[in-house]
């Protein structure tokens, strides 16, 4: 035979259970949206592990397109893309971000370009990074190192230089 359990709660307690329910929802959500941004932080990792995986670039120091991410970045029009953006998109990419060494530049052209928005050029990075097998944000990141080289020079370093420590002052070379 099988028994119902019934609990008998008063008005009050009744309110106070939904209010907390309401609360504890409102600050679970609260608290994920820091959460969701603290994992943010380890969106890079994530990206060059994948990467690595793909074989489209290396996890030695500085971190280099291997073979498959050059053809990645040919055959996708990205080299195209950047080469004939190269001004503008070195202005937008220092705007607001400490380039006066390389381990700096080098992370905020990464970040740069995982949230560089291609427009319709986006299209066909998804068809590229579908033909691969690889992810976009493995696309992003092979368009990131590319153009980091491309910084680096533009500052007076050299990808060799990440794994030294230097500074030195801020003086972009003329197109």
């Amino acid at each position: 035979m099988e028994q119902n359990i019934v609990i008998y709660i008063g008005m009050w307690k009744a309110l106070t259970l939904i209010a907390a329910v309401v609360l504890g929802a409102w600050y679970a959500g609260h608290r994920f949206g820091e959460i969701e941004t603290k994992v943010g932080g380890f969106e890079t990792r994530l990206t060059n592990l994948e990467g690595r995986l793909d074989t489209a670039f290396g996890s030695k120091s500085p971190i280099a397109l291997l073979p498959r991410g050059e053809v990645i970045l040919n055959e996708s029009g990205l080299k195209n893309y950047i080469d004939e953006r190269k001004d503008d998109l070195l202005n937008k990419c220092k705007n607001g971000n400490n380039m006066s060494n390389q381990y700096d530049i080098q992370e905020n052209v990464f970040k740069f370009f995982d949230r560089y928005d291609f427009g319709d050029f986006e299209e066909k990075l998804k068809a590229t990074a579908y033909a691969y097998g690889v992810g976009i944000e493995t696309i992003r990141r092979v368009a990131g190192i590319y153009f980091r080289d491309i910084c680096l020079e533009a500052y007076h370093f050299t990808p060799k230089d990440l794994d030294r420590p230097k500074t030195t002052e801020i003086r972009p070379i003329s197109s």
